[in-house]
């Protein structure tokens, strides 16, 4: 039996936008003095829409997307996906709409050395109760489609850099979500193999015609992105390059 989480939409929330901040906040405090990182941000994410956001090291990026995708919460302001408040569900709740609307890709790969790429890709449907067959099912054609039908059986280690990221990316799209966010997908990768992957996120966000956020430095990548906005002293506005 296929136990794929699902999410109820009601007609009124399917109106709402996928994904949005409003009046984002998020400050840190250390030896008496308070950092404020994001000041009344707000932003809305439509259905399908692809976004680039960038921004100097330091400004906020990663932060922003943590708080969207509720691995953060927030000093002040709210988080919501089609109208619903992601801060007041409780935590069983949350980690349901992570599961089941949110794929996260990040700088680094995160994926567990001792289990081979299929399986690495599989853990989300397994974690979602699915059996071993059912996860392979949805996991075998990602990574034939990101170019590693031939690897699925090779540990990370026996991956290059580019390769393991293409996991990644594979297993932030097995649970098919609605919203993919990416936090410097590219960073630790060399030329050739950025362009692969930006080419790959483009491509698959389009074919998925998932809502995409990628917080990134890579200008190729962000042109690749149908929107693209720039984090500036706690506030967006539009990119200029």
């Amino acid at each position: 039996m296929n136990k794929r989480l699902t999410v109820p939409v009601s007609p009124a929330e399917a109106n709402e936008p996928c994904l949005a901040a409003k009046d984002l906040k998020k400050s840190f405090s250390g030896g008496g003095e308070v950092l404020t990182i994001l000041n009344g941000l707000n932003l809305t994410v439509e259905e399908g829409q692809s976004l680039a956001i960038l921004g100097a090291s330091g400004s906020g990026k990663s932060t922003l997307l943590y708080l969207l995708g509720g691995l953060d919460k927030p000093t002040g302001g709210r988080v919501l996906s089609r109208g619903r408040d992601i801060f007041k569900l409780n935590e069983a709740a949350l980690a349901h709409w992570r599961a089941k609307e949110v794929g996260f890709v990040f700088q680094y790969h995160h994926l567990l050395p001792e289990f081979d790429a299929l399986e690495n890709v599989s853990m989300p449907a397994l974690l979602a109760g699915m059996t071993s067959r059912e996860a392979g099912e949805l996991a075998e054609p990602l990574l034939l489609r990101v170019g590693l039908g031939s690897r699925q059986k090779h540990r990370p280690g026996a991956l290059s850099g580019g390769e393991q990221q293409r996991v990644a990316l594979a297993r932030a799209l097995v649970m098919s979500p609605k919203i993919l966010l990416a936090d410097e997908p590219t960073g630790n990768l060399d030329a050739q193999n950025a362009a692969l992957v930006n080419d790959l996120i483009s491509q698959l966000v389009t074919e998925r015609k998932m809502s995409t956020v990628v917080v990134t430095h890579n200008a190729d990548l962000a042109r690749q992105m149908k929107r693209r906005l720039e984090l500036f002293d706690g506030q967006l506005r539009p990119w200029s390059g």
